[in-house]
C-alpha cells in the first residue's frame, strides 16, 4: 500500500506532532508512505526519541503552492492537483492508495478545497482528518472557503477522521453517513527518557509551578491565567512556554504581559529559551516540564488537547479549566484527566452589563458579517442571555478588557473569595480550589490509563481505517450541506468572545488612527457636575428625587441629595486614592437599603435624567459618524457613570468597548493618570501607539494636560458655552466648530 499524507507545513504544532507519529506508525508497519507539504522541513524534523524504526527521516516533498494561499495568482487546482500526483508517485514509485488530507476546510489555502473536489470525482481514495475548522471560532478564515459548494464531499471511498466525538456528530447530524466517519484521537508518546530522569530528579519539596504548555494565542485565555495568578497562595508562580508566531497574535499576548508586570503579578510569559524554572536549570521546554509542580490549562478550545493527557504521561498533576467533550472522551476510557472546574463565576455587577452588551454586539456584527450571515436583534438578546447565568458570567467567556477590569478589583482583599469555580453543579470560592488544588502534587492520572492513546494503539486504528478504505468499491459522490456546520456553531449559546474575529486595522487616512472623546463638555452638553445637596443646589431637586423614587417602587429619604452627598463623600474618604470616584449604582442600594445584587441601573438613569439633564452637543454626532466611516478606532474616556452611554443615542455603538474607559467602572476619576495608562494600554492591543491618537476633550486641566503626558496629540474643545472650563494648558489643537477637525482627517 501506498500513502500519501498532505499538510500545508511542518512548522511546530500538534498537526505537525500528529504527522509525525503517523509516519512512524506507517514505517513500523511497513507501510510506504510520502509526506507533501508547502515548506521544507525544519531542521532535526522526524528524528523522534520515541520512533521504533527509523533507519532515515521521513520520504518528504516540498510542493509550490500547498502552504498557505489566500489567493490563487497564476496556479490553478488542475496545476496543484497534478504537482501533488507527480511528487508523490515519483517518491512512492507509483500512484498512491491512499491520500490523507490535514485541515482541508481550514480557510486556509484558496485551493486544497477543490483539490480535495476533483481528486473525490476520479474515484481516488481520500482520509479527511479534521483537527480544527473554520467555522469554530476563526472567522477571518471562513473568507477562503465561503462560496466552495463542495468542501466537504462524501462517497464510499472517502473517510472523515475526527479527533473527538462531538465534531463527528456536527457532520453525522449534517448528513455525513455514519459508515464514513471515524473518530481517531492523537497518540501521546511517552517522554523521553532524558525527560524521564529529570522530571524524576524534581521532587516535590521543588518550588510551585504551574505550567501552560502552550503559545500565548487568544483561544487558550492568557487572562484566566492571569487571573490564577492573582490568586494563587503566596510563593506560586505560573508560566506560559511561548509566545505566539503569527504577528497578528501578539498584540493580545503582550497587552496581557503588560498588564502582569504592571500589576506585579506572579506569572512570566514566553519563558522558554529565555531563562530556566529554577536557579542553574536549563532554559528548554523539556526543562519547564520537568520542574513544573503542575500542568494548567485555560483553553476554551481544543480539538484534541493534548495538555489533559500529557500531563499524566508526566507524572505531574492537570488543574484548570474543563473542557467537557475532550475529558468525556478520557473518562470512557477511565480517565480522570485533572482537578478542574466547569466555569469561574463573575458576579453580574463586576461587568457593567450595558458595557458587555456592547461588546458582544460589535464582536457579533464582525463575526456574522465574516461568515456572511444576516444578524438579528433576536440572535444578540438570546446570546446576552445564553452568556448570564443565575446572576454570574464566566470569566473565560468575556472580553479581554472586562477581564482585565475583574482582575484589578481582586486588589481589595474582599474581593478575592468573591469569585467561584463550579464544579459538577456546585460551586466554591476561587481561592479556596486553587489553594487545595496547587497543595495537592498527586498526578490526576496515570500512565498505565493511557493504553488506549499509545502509539501501537495508533497504529492498529490508522492502518485499520487505510486497509478497510482501500478496499471500498467506487460510488456517487455528494456533498454536505456545508452551511449547516457553520449553522451548529453559530448557535447563541456556542458564542465565545475568545474566538471571535478582531478589528482589523484599518488604512487610515493622515496621521491619527485613534480618536478618543470625552463626554461631558464635549460630547453632551452639560453644566459642571458633582453631587450637591439640595440646599446648596436647586431647591426643586429634591421633591422631583422624592417622586422618581416613589414612581420606582422605593420609600424616599427625607432628602435625597443630602443622603447622596453624604455617601459620596463617605465614599471618597474610603477610597484612598487621589482622585476617587463612586457608582452611583452601589450608593443608591446603600441609600435605599436594598440587597446587594439589586439592579439600580434603570433608577439610576432616571434620576440623573432629571436631576442632571443632557443633551447632544451640536454638530458632534455628523463629525463622529463620519469618522466611523473611515475606519479610525473611536474611543471614550470620561468622568461618567452607568447613565452615561445611553445619553449618547445612537452614536453610542460607534465607539469600541475596549478602547471605552468610563470613571464609575474603574473607581478612579480623571486626571487620574492611570486612567490615561489604561487607554495608551488598550489600544496597544491594536497596535496604536498614544501618538497616533487623538484626544478631544474640553477641559484643559482634566482632559489635556493629563493626555498630553501620556503622549496622546490633544484638542480642546470651546465651542459651547456649558463647555469652558478654567486651566492653562497647550493643545496641539483647538477648535469651536466641529467642522474643523475634519481637515486633521
Amino acid at each position: 500500500m501506498n500513502v500519501a499524507i498532505v499538510h500545508y507545513h511542518l512548522g511546530p504544532g500538534g498537526v505537525t506532532q500528529v504527522i509525525e507519529a503517523a509516519s512512524q506508525a506507517l514505517t513500523t508497519a511497513g507501510i510506504r508512505h510520502v509526506i507533501l507539504t508547502g515548506d521544507t522541513p525544519p531542521s532535526g524534523w522526524g528524528v523522534s526519541p520515541q520512533a521504533v524504526v527509523r533507519a532515515s527521516r521521513p520520504e518528504h516533498r516540498h510542493i509550490p503552492g500547498l502552504g498557505y494561499l489566500p489567493t490563487p495568482g497564476s496556479l490553478t487546482v488542475e496545476i496543484l492537483t497534478e504537482s501533488l500526483r507527480a511528487a508523490a508517485t515519483e517518491a512512492l514509485g507509483g500512484q498512491p492508495d491512499i491520500w490523507h488530507f490535514h485541515n482541508h476546510s481550514l480557510g486556509k489555502n484558496c485551493l486544497i478545497p477543490h483539490v480535495i473536489a476533483r481528486l473525490a470525482r476520479e474515484d481516488e481514495r481520500l482520509v479527511l482528518q479534521i483537527h480544527d475548522l473554520a467555522e469554530q471560532g476563526r472567522p477571518a478564515n471562513y473568507q477562503l472557503i465561503a462560496n466552495c459548494r463542495t468542501l466537504y464531499p462524501f462517497s464510499p471511498c472517502i473517510r472523515y477522521a475526527f479527533l473527538n466525538s462531538r465534531d463527528l456528530r456536527i457532520f453525522t447530524a449534517a448528513g455525513l453517513p455514519p459508515e464514513d466517519a471515524t473518530l481517531l484521537p492523537n497518540p501521546i508518546p511517552l517522554p523521553s527518557a532524558p525527560l524521564r530522569d529529570l522530571c524524576a530528579s524534581v521532587v516535590n519539596s521543588s518550588p510551585t509551578i504551574l505550567f501552560a504548555p502552550i503559545r500565548g494565542i487568544r483561544r487558550k485565555n492568557l487572562g484566566e491565567l492571569v487571573l490564577l495568578s492573582a490568586l494563587a497562595p503566596a510563593g506560586t508562580r505560573l508560566a506560559v512556554s511561548r509566545a505566539p508566531r503569527d504577528p497578528a497574535a501578539l498584540p493580545v499576548h503582550d497587552t496581557w504581559r503588560k498588564f502582569t508586570s504592571k500589576h506585579r503579578l506572579p506569572i512570566e510569559f514566553n519563558v522558554v529559551d529565555r531563562f530556566g524554572p529554577a536557579a542553574g536549570a536549563a532554559t528548554s521546554f523539556e526543562s519547564w516540564l520537568a520542574h513544573a509542580s503542575h500542568i494548567v490549562t485555560t483553553s476554551v478550545s481544543e480539538g484534541f488537547g493534548l495538555p489533559f493527557l500529557e500531563a499524566a504521561a508526566l507524572g505531574k498533576p492537570l488543574i484548570g479549566r474543563n473542557l467537557p467533550h475532550l475529558t468525556a472522551e478520557h473518562a470512557a476510557h477511565g480517565i480522570r484527566a485533572g482537578r478542574l472546574y466547569d466555569r469561574l463565576l463573575v458576579p453580574v455587577d463586576w461587568s457593567d452589563l450595558p458595557i458587555l452588551r456592547d461588546h458582544l454586539t460589535t464582536d457579533l456584527e464582525r463575526n456574522y458579517r465574516d461568515y456572511r450571515r444576516p444578524l438579528s436583534q433576536e440572535t444578540i438578546d438570546a446570546t446576552l442571555a445564553a452568556l448570564v447565568r443565575d446572576g454570574y458570567l464566566d470569566f473565560g467567556n468575556l472580553p479581554e478588557p472586562l477581564q482585565q477590569g475583574i482582575i484589578e478589583r481582586l486588589a481589595d482583599p474582599a474581593n478575592r473569595r468573591i469569585l467561584l469555580v463550579e464544579i459538577d453543579g456546585k460551586t466554591q470560592a476561587a481561592v479556596d480550589w486553587l489553594a487545595a488544588v496547587v497543595a495537592d502534587r498527586t498526578p490526576t492520572a496515570t500512565l498505565g490509563q493511557l493504553a488506549p492513546y499509545a502509539p501501537a494503539e495508533y497504529q492498529k486504528s490508522l492502518t485499520a481505517l487505510y486497509a478497510q478504505l482501500a478496499s471500498q468499491p467506487v460510488g456517487l459522490v455528494r456533498h454536505l450541506p456545508a452551511g449547516e456546520i457553520l449553522t451548529d456553531h453559530l448557535a447563541p449559546g456556542s458564542f465565545h468572545f475568545l474566538l471571535s474575529s478582531l478589528k482589523p486595522a484599518a488604512a487610515v487616512p493622515k496621521s491619527y488612527r485613534a480618536v478618543i472623546f470625552d463626554i461631558y463638555g464635549t460630547l453632551l452638553v452639560a453644566a459642571p457636575g458633582g453631587v450637591k445637596p439640595d440646599p446648596l443646589a436647586d431647591p426643586l431637586a429634591d421633591p422631583v428625587l422624592r417622586d422618581i423614587l416613589r414612581q420606582l417602587g422605593h420609600a424616599p429619604p427625607g432628602s435625597p441629595s443630602a443622603d447622596l452627598h453624604a455617601a459620596v463623600l463617605r465614599h471618597h474618604a474610603a477610597a484612598g486614592v487621589p482622585f476617587p470616584e463612586v457608582d452611583l449604582r452601589v450608593l443608591w442600594r446603600e441609600i435605599l437599603s436594598l440587597e446587594p445584587g439589586t439592579d439600580t441601573s434603570p433608577l439610576v438613569e432616571a434620576l440623573e435624567a432629571a436631576w442632571h439633564p443632557a443633551t447632544p452637543m451640536p454638530g458632534a454626532e455628523n463629525f463622529i459618524q463620519r469618522l466611523s466611516r473611515s475606519g479610525i478606532s473611536l474611543g471614550l474616556l470620561s468622568n461618567a457613570q452607568s447613565n452615561t452611554l445611553a445619553s449618547l443615542g445612537g452614536i453610542a455603538n460607534l465607539f469600541a468597548p475596549e478602547l471605552t474607559l468610563l470613571s464609575y467602572q474603574h473607581g478612579i476619576a480623571k486626571p487620574a493618570p492611570e486612567l490615561f495608562q489604561m487607554l495608551s494600554d488598550r489600544l496597544a492591543g491594536r497596535g496604536i501607539t498614544p501618538a497616533e491618537a487623538l484626544f478631544v476633550g474640553n477641559d484643559p486641566l482634566q482632559d489635556i494636560v493629563p493626555a498630553a503626558a501620556a503622549g496622546f496629540q490633544t484638542a480642546l474643545f470651546t465651542g459651547h458655552p456649558d463647555s469652558r472650563r478654567p486651566g492653562e494648558c497647550q493643545p496641539d489643537h483647538t477648535f469651536q466648530n466641529w467642522s474643523e477637525l475634519i481637515g486633521l482627517f
